[in-house]
């Protein structure tokens, strides 16, 4: 064991500390980014899908796809983001916030972990680089933040398409006729569609936390 004294101790902590926020803010970046490519592809796809009469309706499945391909590379990304902002967040209780109150110790509140506790879940994390937020959870919660949003786009806009293109649709049953997909038929077509919807919604309800929760 080194014996560090006690001002070596507070630099390690400083920088320890702007590390673990630089790799949150770097992770945080990255789940940006491709919250963008999601949002740049669904418009670029539905822009050219309802400004062409001849474009299938079926095109607006592709963005789908693409969405639900960045939905699962963000979903990755937040389990790292998780990670790294978890520990900023052990420094901020453990330490930033008694260094508030120093000399007197922070009170603490019902419920909540003291120093202690905050020091040896941090010492247990110290060298683990594996994030601990399973896939499943982290795929819901940025369903439930962002992507089950971009879905219902989608799902409006196809069914523009298919009341406006090639002509105005007349009835409800012309818009289900045109929804037809090869020997599919176009109320299974959009059958399908509402239930993968509405799973997409339940599933980020139950499975992606509550706004308390980081990340």
């Amino acid at each position: 064991m080194l014996d560090i004294e006690a001002g070596d101790r507070s630099t390690i902590l400083i920088h320890f500390y702007r590390a673990m926020v630089g790799r949150a803010d770097v992770w945080r970046t990255r789940m940006d980014t491709t919250t963008n490519w999601a949002i740049g592809a669904t418009a670029a796809i539905m822009s050219f899908t309802l400004g062409n009469a001849s474009v299938p309706h079926y095109v607006v499945v592709i963005a789908a796809l693409m969405t639900l391909s960045f939905l699962f590379l963000e979903a990755r990304r937040l389990t790292f983001y998780h990670l790294w902002q978890g520990r900023v967040l052990l420094l901020e209780n453990g330490l930033i916030r008694a260094a508030l109150h120093a000399p007197s110790p922070p009170p603490q509140r019902p419920g909540e972990a003291s120093a202690a506790d905050l020091v040896s879940e941090l010492e247990s994390q110290l060298g683990r680089t594996v994030p601990s937020m399973p896939r499943s959870k982290a795929i819901a919660r940025r369903l439930r933040r962002v992507y089950v949003y971009l879905f219902g786009v989608q799902l409006l806009a196809w069914w523009l398409k298919l009341a406006s293109h090639p002509t105005r649709a007349s009835s409800l049953s012309d818009v289900i006729d045109r929804a037809h997909v090869g020997p599919l038929d176009g109320g299974v077509v959009l059958g399908l569609a509402t239930v993968c919807f509405a799973a997409a919604w339940i599933f980020a309800l139950v499975r992606g936390g509550t706004d308390r929760d980081p990340a």
